[in-house]
């Protein structure tokens, strides 16, 4: 192979890796967008939440049912987790 042959090889390979550099910086660019979308769509989601909380009466009770039934959860499942191990 002459000198020529190697530069060719050579100029092959880093256009190879540069162009697997760019769909890797393309999917992370992807990627960092799909986050910022869903951290707008989480902060629509608790603004909205909010609201409706503040509307309607019948979701403030249920979201306060809701939250006594998790509360009790966390007091009642790990007790009969006990008590099934230990009888």
């Amino acid at each position: 192979m002459s000198n020529v042959d190697d530069r060719l090889e050579s100029v092959e390979e880093a256009r190879a890796l540069d162009a697997r550099y760019q769909a890797a910086r393309a999917a992370l660019e992807h990627n960092r967008k799909i986050e910022q979308g869903q951290a707008g769509a989480l902060f629509f989601a608790a603004m909205a939440y909010g609201d409706a909380m503040e509307e309607n009466r019948m979701f403030q009770v249920a979201a306060h049912w809701a939250k006594l039934v998790c509360i009790a959860s966390i007091f009642v499942i790990p007790n009969l987790l006990v008590i099934s191990v230990l009888l």
